[in-house]
């Protein structure tokens, strides 16, 4: 085990899967005998979270955001975790944290559309917000990417209630920012399409993320 506990992040598009392999990788990890901290953003069960779906996610929200006020938002969110999340990463126990989204979701959300210096000048704020100021959030030791096709996420949102994100273009650009933004910042990125361009199991698809993961557990 390293000096801190590993804490390790799975992103994706909505409906993407990044829930059930949240879910699945909790559940390997309590059946090796770790202690997990399982977290989902936003938090729909804390106010902080509730504030994003109420002023700003649902439907029925008619406001505008800019792209700062829109991250600060989410930003508020995940501070509200951030002293639970370095306890656990501290602790003399074998703890692993586990987050289905962080802070690395806004990086993405935000930078849609940007390219060069407002792209770079829009990350280097956001970073600055979340891992350099003070105080400063947890960074990640892993950040997992499942890069679900835009079609895929459609077929799987067809009968829920969606979003102000979950429509075909802003889902194609969303996709394109967090491709960009794994390639960048070295996320571990899991596609969730066979070289014969069929959905992968979610069994397969587990299995890849424990072998990202195994490796931090040591």
């Amino acid at each position: 085990m390293s000096k801190t506990n590993p804490f390790i992040v799975i992103e994706a598009l909505d409906a993407g899967g990044s829930q059930t392999q949240t879910d699945l990788l909790v559940q390997r990890l309590r059946k090796e005998n770790y202690e997990v901290m399982q977290l989902h953003f936003p938090q729909e069960d804390r106010a902080t979270g509730r504030l994003i779906y109420d002023k700003f996610l649902l439907p029925k929200n008619k406001r505008r955001f800019s792209r700062r006020e829109q991250a600060l938002l989410y930003i508020q969110d995940f501070y509200s975790r951030a002293d639970d999340i370095t306890i656990a990463r501290t602790s003399r126990e074998r703890k692993i944290v586990v987050s289905d989204r962080y802070c690395t979701s806004t990086m993405a959300y935000q930078t849609i559309g940007l390219s060069g210096k407002q792209r770079a000048a829009m990350l280097d704020w956001l970073t600055w917000l979340t891992y350099e100021g003070t105080p400063a959030l947890p960074k990640p030791d892993l950040v997992i990417f499942l890069d679900t096709p835009v079609k895929v996420s459609l077929e799987r949102l067809e009968h829920k209630k969606k979003d102000w994100f979950e429509t075909k273009a802003k889902l194609s650009a969303i996709r394109r920012s967090y491709t960009m933004l794994a390639r960048d910042q070295r996320w571990r990125i899991i596609e969730s399409m066979d070289t014969d361009h069929n959905v992968r199991t979610r069994e397969d698809l587990h299995a890849e993320v424990w072998k990202a993961v195994y490796p931090l557990l040591d």
